[in-house]
């Protein structure tokens, strides 16, 4: 609960900042460093790691940026360092895109389905939740085999589930419900 506050205010105050200079190339760069941070045990490990000074873990981050992120995003990473706020943030990132899609109007929506989907497919399905929303739609798309087939959809808090899968599962659920009360066999 701490953690989920803290990574709210850090979020804001950065949120501030880019909503005056550059909200989308600061956006990405916290994406771009939370996925290098959380895909590289390495990186996560040296970041985090009690023993390592701060001025090299600044430096370490530093040669591992290079010229590929703003001077925004650096100095925030390295006031996270400063500050041993480095562990916030994945919750930052998340936070921060969240005000950063609220302020553009748009919605993310998470897309599980049991193969890939078609680009059409995408699109289709991109045009049918902005007309829901009414917002700007961005999908997130994953495979999950065990849906079987069928689209699980997320956007917020609502979650549309066609599944194959759930779709059996509740089958199972009735047909127990339904085995559980006495039948009447040869009653007209």
């Amino acid at each position: 609960m701490i953690n989920g506050a803290l990574a709210r205010r850090y979020a804001q105050a950065l949120f501030k900042i880019a909503s005056e200079t550059s909200l989308d190339p600061i956006d990405n760069d916290l994406r771009d460093l939370t996925k290098l941070v959380e895909e590289h045990e390495e990186v996560k490990n040296a970041l985090l790691h009690p023993h390592i000074s701060l001025s090299d873990k600044k430096s370490i981050m530093d040669k591992l940026l290079g010229e590929d992120f703003g001077a925004t995003t650096r100095h925030f990473l390295y006031l996270l360092i400063d500050r041993k706020r480095e562990n916030l943030l994945p919750f930052i990132q998340r936070e921060f895109t969240q005000l950063a899609d609220e302020a553009r109007h748009v919605v993310e929506a998470k897309v599980a389905s049991a193969i890939a989907l078609t680009a059409p497919q995408l699109d289709n399905l991109k045009q049918a939740i902005g007309r829901m929303t009414g917002k700007d739609v961005r999908i997130v798309s994953e495979v999950r085999a065990e849906l079987i087939g069928g689209i699980l959809i997320q956007v917020g808090d609502r979650v549309m589930d066609g599944t194959i899968a759930h779709a059996l599962k509740k089958m199972r659920v009735d047909l127990r419900r339904n085995s559980e009360r006495p039948q009447e066999v040869g009653v007209k």
